[in-house]
């Protein structure tokens, strides 16, 4: 295995929910501009697509590369339709291929945001739109990537020949530094846009969730010829044509299971066994899948899990929870979930106001995190956005991670342990089916951690219907399913 140390190549990055390939036209200039088009595909149905500019430095003048990209995205998602509109650019140094300067922009109906990022020696400064700058070291030999070449790739598994590598990579979803290691999976000749490339083909791992992404290099260029990931997004170069060729893509695909019952009154499920076959990205292992009102039997062989669910929640009513108002010594394993972090933002001002007003004059920790979980539930809507618990609480929407971290920061704002997890739920859409969730546990002391779930308004229970998987450590979740089958349930 190699550790890429050079700082003489180009750099890769993963940006949101789109990457890059294309096909490249010359349009004439003073300056060299390549115009490139990009499929995206939602499980097999075409319904987005990139325009990207490349504009080639100057001899005098600019000494950059610059690349300027639109993406256009539709898609059926949770009863709702959605379009979904991306602007980035790359100031990219050709000496050693990393950016210096990159900016995004993202509109979805009402709601957008923005950030921009820039490279000063060795420290990245990250400016989201309306908050404050923040700063990240980057080590000697850390690859800044844009979303269009990746000679890196091209030079160790096309030209030297590797099987694999590491590269140290500033990821831009996660704002951190990490290694990623990538495995050659072989050489192909693929015809696109009526040109045939010699590709070598080159699958990533992430570092954080262990999701595997599957891309085709030109080992001419370096260029990205077709990405396919495991979620079943598949991109690629193509033409103009493609904006008169797009469809609505699914969402829902990428959310629901469907299984072999249909329960109406599924918020009254008391209990339930559950065949299940699948992959779940990160997972991470017996210990947070055998848990109080929940037991696995089966067996686990990396992120493959295939055993038998038994899930039975009793109904907690607030028995022996801790006083609130009062200080209390946790351990260091209790303690970290009183900390404020990166999505879970419990220090911020307007969120410790929110939570001391909500919670005045409770008695308990359970009185106190009901009081938060209800309001969560009657104030924040239902949407497909996620987010941080300070964005969810300004938009007043946003998905079931995004209002689960706004009531992990409001329970921790209070003095009340709390974390965000993670799992499937059962559901009465389509018939019956099982989809990806995000929920909370509080800590009440003797009686340990709580579940609730205030997204599905069961703000002081949690129905025997959701299966966990674990406390939500990274930034994206990912299950494929194989068979997901109820054996037996019952109701309460």
């Amino acid at each position: 295995m190699k550790t890429y140390n050079s700082s003489s190549r180009n750099r890769k990055t993963v940006t949101l929910f789109v990457t890059l390939l294309t096909c490249s036209c010359w349009l004439p200039a003073q300056d060299r501009i390549e115009k490139y088009f990009i499929g995206i595909e939602l499980k097999d149905v075409l319904c987005g697509y990139s325009e990207v500019f490349v504009t080639q430095p100057l001899a005098a003048g600019n000494p950059y590369l610059t690349i300027d990209q639109k993406t256009f995205i539709s898609f059926r998602a949770l009863g709702q339709d959605i379009s979904q509109k991306q602007l980035f650019t790359y100031h990219i140094d050709p000496a050693n291929g990393n950016f210096i300067y990159h900016d995004s922009h993202m509109a979805q109906g009402e709601q957008q945001a923005a950030a921009t990022m820039t490279v000063v020696d060795d420290s990245l400064y990250l400016q989201p739109e309306g908050q404050a700058v923040t700063a990240t070291y980057l080590p000697e030999n850390t690859l800044l990537p844009n979303t269009m070449f990746f000679p890196h790739l091209q030079a160790d598994f096309g030209t030297s020949g590797l099987d694999s590598a590491t590269y140290r990579i500033f990821n831009v979803r996660t704002g951190r530094v990490e290694d990623f290691v990538y495995y050659k999976l072989g050489l192909e000749q693929i015809e696109l846009n009526d040109i045939v490339y010699e590709a070598v083909i080159v699958q990533e791992r992430d570092p954080g969730t262990g999701m595997l992404t599957t891309y085709w290099i030109d080992q001419d260029s370096g260029l990205r010829l077709k990405m396919e990931s495991t979620i079943g997004i598949r991109m690629y170069l193509t033409n103009l044509s493609v904006m008169e060729r797009l469809s609505t893509g699914n969402g829902d695909d990428l959310i629901f299971v469907r299984t072999n019952e249909r329960i109406g009154d599924f918020r009254s499920i008391n209990s339930m066994a559950v065949h299940a076959d699948l992959d779940a990205f990160p997972l991470a292992g017996m210990e947070e899948l055998n848990v109080e009102g929940q037991s696995f039997e089966g067996t686990i062989d990396g992120n493959s899990l295939k055993g038998i669910f038994e899930v039975e929640h009793q109904h907690y009513k607030g028995e022996d929870a801790l006083s609130f108002g009062k200080s209390h010594r946790f351990t260091g394993d209790i303690n970290m979930y009183l900390q404020a972090e990166e999505p879970i933002q419990s220090e911020d001002p307007e969120i410790r106001e929110l939570a001391l007003r909500l919670t005045e004059g409770s008695k308990d920790f359970w009185e106190a995190t009901c009081h938060l979980s209800l309001w969560v539930a009657d104030s924040i809507r239902g949407s497909i956005l996620g987010g941080s618990a300070l964005e969810t609480l300004q938009r007043g929407d946003g998905s079931c991670g995004a209002q689960s971290m706004l009531l992990a920061a409001l329970c921790r704002a209070s003095g009340i342990p709390a974390r965000v997890v993670w799992g499937c739920v059962y559901t009465p859409e389509y018939g019956g089916s099982f989809s990806h969730h995000g929920w909370n546990e509080v800590y009440m002391g003797d009686a340990g951690w709580i579940p609730i779930d205030a997204t599905m308004h069961e703000s002081d229970y949690l129905d025997s219907g959701h299966i966990r998987f674990g406390v939500l450590l990274t930034n994206s979740t990912l299950i494929n399913y194989r068979e997901i089958k109820i054996l037996e349930y019952a109701l309460r």
